[in-house]
């Protein structure tokens, strides 16, 4: 019978420098790979959060149809849209009584990071979005709240260029900005009227936490892209606007030269 034998001096393993090298490789992979991985998840976000405002508009058009053409416009009315749509929004939310269980309502590019007013964490925030509760027949800017509010819902065929009229958008996160944990805060902090936009200093180009009383900082300066946000027209579509071209001619209809 032929014997095999091994020269056990020929087996050997990889040195510590090889694997060091492969490491440094792996790692070197890792850094390059990593910034693109990241934008992919970014744009994923972003195109996911413009989908879920297409669908709200969906929602805001079949609710118009079964309310004699209304739409809800400022939360502090006793018809809030994140409550009202729901039955909207498609089967799986047909029998959904708490808003906090539709998906499509939370944006998942809103820092969770960080605080809001009273120290409450953001990741404990449920109001994503904020309404346009503008009153476009008389916008007011020059007056000293540099806008006026329309608490009433709103015909939607009666909005002028629904195409340029803003209806919601990434609602902002800082300091000044309450967050919203479930209905009963919802109910208590929309009677302030800060749940909506109705003023250009709530407007991304606004300083934020300057400003007399809640005349502060209210769209997201920076959500998508870096320099701008997402935005729901009330002709249903939803796109993203740069910080700088959010202005009151999308809120109002009128922009101060």
């Amino acid at each position: 019978m032929e014997s095999w034998s091994v020269d056990v001096h020929k087996l050997r393993g990889f040195t510590l420098i090889e694997l060091l090298v492969v490491i440094a490789i792996i790692a070197l992979l890792m850094g390059i790979l990593m910034p693109a991985l990241q934008r992919v998840r970014k744009q994923a976000r972003t195109v996911y959060c413009l989908s879920s405002l297409k669908q709200i508009g969906i929602a805001m058009t079949a609710y118009a149809l079964d309310n004699e053409d209304y739409i809800p416009r400022a939360l502090d009315h006793e018809v809030k849209w994140i409550l009202v749509f729901i039955p909207y929004l498609g089967n799986e939310y047909k029998h959904v009584q708490n808003y906090q269980e539709v998906d499509v309502y939370q944006c998942p590019s809103f820092p969770r990071n960080g605080q809001g007013q009273y120290g409450n964490s953001n990741a404990e925030q449920t109001v994503d979005y904020v309404v346009n509760a503008w009153d476009m027949d008389n916008p007011d800017l020059t007056g000293s709240n540099e806008g006026n509010q329309q608490g009433k819902p709103s015909k939607l065929t009666e909005i002028k260029s629904p195409a340029l009229r803003i209806y919601m958008a990434d609602n902002e996160a800082g300091e000044w900005r309450p967050v919203i944990r479930n209905k009963y805060e919802l109910d208590i902090f929309s009677k302030f009227n800060i749940l909506d936009v109705w003023s250009r200093t709530q407007l991304p180009a606004s300083d934020g936490t300057t400003g007399v009383g809640n005349l502060h900082r209210r769209v997201a300066r920076s959500r998508h892209r870096g320099d701008g946000c997402n935005n729901l027209f009330f002709d249903g579509h939803a796109d993203w606007l740069h910080q700088d071209k959010n202005t009151s001619r999308y809120w109002c209809g009128e922009e101060l030269p």
